[in-house]
C-alpha cells in the first residue's frame, strides 16, 4: 500500500511537471510573434514608406513620435530628393505637401522652414549654401 501511494505521488509529480512545461512552451510560442512584430514595426523604416497612385514613394509619419519622424526623415531618400529641387522652393514645398503624409506639426514646421528659408534667400540674408544647409539640417 505504501509503495502504491509513493508511486502515485511520483506519477502525479511527473504529470504536473510535464503539463507545466507544455503550458510554458505554448506561452512562449504565443509571445514570439507579438514581440517580433513590435520590433519589426519600431525598427524597420520600410514600414513607413508607400507608393502613391502614380508610382512615387511617399513617407507615412502620422503614427510616429516627433523624434522618430525627424530621424526617419533625415535618413530618407525623399529628403535627398526634395533637396535636388533647390533653389526652386515652390517645388520643394509641393514635394513635401504631396509626398509626406503627416497630420502633426512636423510637416507644418518643415513647410514653414521652407517658406522662411526662401524669404531669407530671396532677400539676400542667406547664400545658396547657407539656405541649403538650413534646409538640410531640419
Amino acid at each position: 500500500m505504501n509503495g502504491t501511494v509513493i508511486f502515485g505521488v511520483i506519477a502525479l509529480f511527473f504529470i504536473l511537471s510535464g503539463l507545466t512545461n507544455f503550458i510554458n512552451d505554448l506561452q512562449d510560442e504565443v509571445d514570439k510573434p507579438n514581440s517580433y512584430s513590435k520590433k519589426t514595426t519600431e525598427l524597420n523604416s520600410e514600414n513607413y514608406y508607400n507608393t502613391n497612385v502614380i508610382g512615387e514613394q511617399t513617407i507615412l509619419l502620422s503614427t510616429l513620435s516627433e523624434s522618430k519622424k525627424r530621424k526617419l526623415w533625415n535618413e530618407s531618400n525623399l529628403k535627398n530628393e526634395m533637396m535636388e529641387f533647390f533653389p526652386d522652393f515652390s517645388l520643394m514645398y509641393e514635394f513635401v505637401e504631396e509626398r509626406m503624409l503627416d497630420d502633426s506639426n512636423f510637416k507644418k514646421n518643415l513647410l514653414n522652414k521652407i517658406k522662411s528659408t526662401e524669404e531669407e534667400y530671396i532677400s539676400g540674408i542667406l547664400t545658396g549654401q547657407r539656405a541649403k544647409a538650413t534646409l538640410s539640417s531640419y
